[in-house]
């Protein structure tokens, strides 16, 4: 049985979707929890609680993944490409609003993000957590989702809208 900020869950009588919020540096988050079976083992679920109890963790590691992707330069998959989208999508005002200069460099961009929902994905391996990081939700409906899986080890970033 999970108490806590999805409220309570039993394992063997399971909701395909359970929402709430939870605080995250200070900032209160959306998390949902998915499922796709009507039951599952309550190791499981604790497993979930485990994870909850570590979002700050996860939100450092989320930090740390995107950080580690911009140091890639060229090879950054994730990162550069969601910054060049946005600057290519942005009048300079908006870039100057957002990150608060025009030269945009690997701290003025992490400083730019916020983590918007954490999702758990008990029953996936490779993407148990996926947190949403993004730029303001009032310039961009796109975003990057980090994959960590049960363990909360990082599997991938993707860019999504």
């Amino acid at each position: 049985m999970l108490v806590g900020p999805f409220g309570e869950i039993n394992p063997s009588e399971l909701e395909g979707y359970y929402d709430g919020e939870i605080s995250v540096s200070g900032k209160n988050i959306d998390i949902d929890l998915n499922f796709e079976s009507e039951e599952i083992s309550e190791s499981i679920l604790n497993g979930v609680d485990l994870l909850l109890k570590e979002v700050e963790k996860l939100a450092h590691k989320t930090f740390m993944a995107v950080s580690s992707d911009w140091d890639l330069d060229d090879e950054s998959e994730t990162a550069s490409f969601y910054l060049q989208h946005h600057l290519d999508e942005f009048e300079p005002a908006e870039i100057t609003e957002i990150f608060g200069t025009t030269d945009i460099n690997k701290s003025t961009f992490l400083n730019a993000l916020s983590i918007e929902r954490v999702g758990f994905y008990p029953e996936n391996d490779e993407s148990h957590v996926i947190v949403d990081i993004q730029f303001s939700k009032d310039v961009t409906n796109y975003l990057m989702a980090v994959n960590f899986d049960n363990k909360g080890e990082l599997t991938e970033i993707t860019m999504e809208s």
